[in-house]
């Protein structure tokens, strides 16, 4: 499959684009939120991204969306990745409340339902 960065655009434009120090003002604050991590280049985000969105409209969800394209030249991104244990994209954090998230631990094998199952926990 070619890299196709117009579908990846639009699966995601319906995502409320954020930074690392966003991220981290929402965990501070304890404003729940689901936020995906991932990156245009990476194909197993673009094999991610069209489940999640259905589920987001099918379950009328608010997405957060940090692109982690800069994650090595970044380092806000690179400390939130290593605190929040993400290690590969595509990935889901939930923020729970002030200081509190889960790693919900998606991956691109996930199907759209197991998406929802995860999200709805």
């Amino acid at each position: 499959m070619l890299f196709n960065k117009g579908n990846y655009e639009e699966d995601t434009k319906e995502f409320i684009e954020i930074t690392a120090e966003e991220f981290e003002e929402k965990l501070a604050a304890g404003e729940k939120a689901v936020v995906y991590l991932g990156k245009a280049v990476c194909p197993y985000c673009r094999k991610f991204v069209p489940k999640l969105d259905k589920v987001r409209k099918e379950k009328n969800l608010t997405i957060h969306y940090l692109d982690s394209l800069n994650t090595s030249t970044d380092p806000a991104i690179q400390s939130l990745r290593d605190r929040m244990g993400v290690r590969t994209v595509p990935a889901l954090v939930r923020i729970d409340g002030p200081g509190q998230f889960t790693n919900l631990n998606a991956d691109s094998s996930l199907s759209k339902e197991e998406i929802a199952a995860i999200l709805e926990k």
